[in-house]
């Protein structure tokens, strides 16, 4: 037990001293930064120059063909598992043809 206590209290100095070399280089770093120029604002369009009213209106019409057709949505959910469960099958079976027989 006392090996496990020791070193604990080894880690416990080693943070201490990690702690305090970091409150050290804060606080070099906040007499820098009074020395430095202020720092430039970013640019005021966020959108980067794209058209937004057109974004909008491409989004607004593929949510509202999404909330028109649930039914739609789920039955290409449903046929693509079957594809891809179909395309597994093949694969297994061409496997086991080519390979076991």
């Amino acid at each position: 037990m006392s090996d496990r206590l020791s070193d604990l209290r080894r880690q416990r100095a080693v943070a201490a001293e990690q702690l305090a070399r970091l409150n050290r280089e804060i606080a070099a770093a906040g007499s820098e930064t009074s020395a430095l120029p202020a720092t430039p604002s970013p640019p005021t369009d966020p959108a980067g120059g794209i058209d937004l009213p057109e974004a909008d209106k491409i989004l607004a019409e593929f949510r509202s063909e999404a909330e028109r057709s649930p039914a739609k949505m789920r039955r290409g959910c449903i046929w693509s598992f079957v594809c891809g469960m179909v395309l597994l099958i093949l694969g297994i079976a061409t496997i086991y043809w080519l390979r076991y027989r």
